[in-house]
């Protein structure tokens, strides 16, 4: 749940919307505050950002207490991969004890390319194409996974957010492949990511084809909903785990707080 950079709502009200729609466990994943230099469009100032970032890492963990008999909550973030901003990320990941780490990307060519269909139009004319935009984004990826700090890879295709079709060529199906490769390798968690249906993609992140080739690969997925407001908490829920069995998963890679440790357990789809 994002409930700070880009989402509204009270943290406590996600966690009764968790308990009032029986979920076993609810993970909390704020974006993490960007650079300075990499600040989308009307975007606070960096100190305004820490300090807010701050007092949500203390809300959930109050919150991790409170319901601890109810709900395995779990404290984490979205961290950004910025290529030439590494030890910022190494920084600020090291400054907090997050209980998992949800790693994406959201820059292509120093462009935040979901942001709007004009970013993301500057960023294909960046790369010179859809094709050149989808393997660089794939590129960064595995720039993101080859730091060892991905326990969740979100939305694995979130390229193709403002495209007019899923973007595909030799070039792209090879980029992906090397990034599913380097998903297991990393031992990461894939993001079923359900936002996707209220975006321009109208679809589920990834597409059911990518994810079945993950599902090839003995790749973990988990369910996100990627939930921004308290009534959003499991919404579209039902489209991620018919794509995940659509792919021929038959159970999802959850994460859980257990006895003051996170733990990864198998639960069937």
């Amino acid at each position: 749940g994002h409930s700070l950079t880009d989402g509204e709502g009270e943290p406590e009200r996600f966690v009764e919307a968790a308990i009032e729609k029986g979920f076993v466990g609810l993970g909390f994943s704020e974006h993490m505050p960007l650079p300075p230099r990499y600040a989308y469009p009307a975007s606070p100032e960096w100190a305004i950002l820490k300090k807010n970032f701050d007092g949500y890492v203390e809300t959930i963990r109050k919150l991790q207490e409170t319901y601890r008999a109810d709900l395995s909550i779990l404290v984490g973030i979205e961290a950004e991969y910025l290529p030439d901003e590494e030890a910022y990320l190494s920084g600020f990941l090291d400054e907090y004890a997050f209980d998992y780490v949800v790693g994406s990307v959201h820059f292509v060519a120093g462009i935040g390319f979901d942001y709007s269909q004009e970013f993301y139009d500057q960023a294909v004319e960046a790369c010179g194409s859809y094709e050149g935009l989808a393997v660089e984004y794939y590129r960064t990826v595995r720039g993101l996974l080859a730091m060892g700090v991905t326990d969740v890879l979100g939305h694995l295709d979130l390229i193709d957010i403002f495209s007019p079709k899923s973007i595909s060529g030799p070039q792209v199906r090879e980029a992906e492949d090397e990034t599913l490769e380097a998903a297991k390798r990393a031992n990461a968690i894939l993001d079923v990511n359900a936002r996707g249906l209220i975006k321009p993609v109208q679809r589920v992140y990834p597409r059911v084809e990518l994810l079945r080739r993950a599902c090839e690969l003995k790749i973990p997925a988990t369910l996100g909903d990627d939930s921004h407001a308290p009534d959003q908490v499991g919404a579209h829920l039902e489209h991620s785990v018919a794509a995940m069995r659509a792919a021929g998963y038959t159970s999802i890679e959850a994460l859980l707080l257990k006895d003051d440790r996170v733990v990864r357990q198998a639960l069937p789809l």
